[in-house]
């Protein structure tokens, strides 16, 4: 019994433990020793009020699922690597951010929720909204065709970010 409590508490305390990392990450001097860096982002629909000094950027966040279908082996770490490397890189040079992950999903053929690894890639971005989310359906459209994926996840959200 105690066993199972403390698995149906992990959840919190991964998301307690990401927000102390995360928080401690954001908090500490920039590089060029201008003082703390800042990453804030706003509730659902409303832009942050940013700091002066602070770039208003679009964050991204996808999620790559790993497993294939008809129990075929996963996407492979390599595989993931050449997909980074000739798809990514290239497309977002300024750099970006990926995290083992794993997570659930409903299959649209079976209906079954899915639980698998994956990857989520985060990443800040200016310019146009359209040309961002153009370059991000192409990766997205490229994963799902190279490793047979039914999905590719997307969350777009405004941040004040500076470095």
């Amino acid at each position: 019994m105690r066993h199972q409590s403390a698995l149906h508490q992990w959840p919190a305390v991964a998301a307690i433990g990401l927000a102390l990392l995360l928080g401690a990450c954001a908090g500490g001097p920039s590089l060029r020793g201008e003082g703390p860096r800042h990453v804030a982002s706003a509730p659902h629909g409303l832009s942050p009020a940013c700091l002066d000094g602070d770039a208003r950027m679009t964050r991204a966040q996808l999620f790559f699922g790993l497993s294939r279908p008809d129990g075929r082996p996963p996407v492979t770490d390599a595989e993931f690597d050449g997909f980074v490397d000739q798809t990514v890189s290239p497309a977002f040079p300024d750099g970006f951010t990926i995290i083992e992950t794993t997570g659930g999903w409903r299959d649209t053929e079976t209906g079954q929720t899915i639980r698998e690894a994956g990857r989520s890639l985060i990443l800040l971005a200016d310019g146009p909204a359209p040309v961002l989310r153009q370059r991000l359906d192409t990766l997205r459209r490229d994963y799902m065709i190279r490793f047979d994926q039914q999905a590719v996840g997307l969350a777009l959200d405004t941040a004040c970010v500076s470095f």
